[in-house]
């Protein structure tokens, strides 16, 4: 029986988010670790409308789980999540904001960064 998720894409961000020196940077990524390594269904989805209304322009927020497209995006930002549904991406892109993955902002640092579950 295997234990811990079994997903490649998590499996790859959990280990860029302990690995070595990067797990002593911010207490964010251990927090983001140990909600990836919890079962699929206990992590957050979160919508297009809530990221907009949490955030502020140019903002970088982490989700760790999946984004998903109900709603519009107001205003540039950079989102980090696992995965991101079709429909999100689109509007993160129209909006002039990108989507990351978790080594994108093992490599930026997490000053800064809103974390929404």
């Amino acid at each position: 029986m295997v234990k811990g998720p079994e997903d490649v894409r998590t499996i790859e961000a959990i280990k860029t988010l302990t690995a070595g020196k990067t797990a002593k940077k911010s207490k964010m990524f251990g927090v983001l670790a140990k909600t990836l390594k919890a079962p699929r269904r206990s992590r957050p989805s979160v919508n297009l409308d809530k990221i907009s209304r949490f955030s502020q322009p140019k903002a970088v927020v982490v989700i760790p789980g999946k984004v998903l497209g109900t709603g519009k995006l107001d205003h540039p930002a950079d989102i980090v999540a696992l995965s991101f549904s079709e429909q999100a991406m689109k509007k993160i892109k129209d909006a002039g904001g990108a989507a990351h993955d978790f080594k994108w902002l093992v490599e930026k640092g997490s000053k800064g960064a809103i974390l929404l579950k």
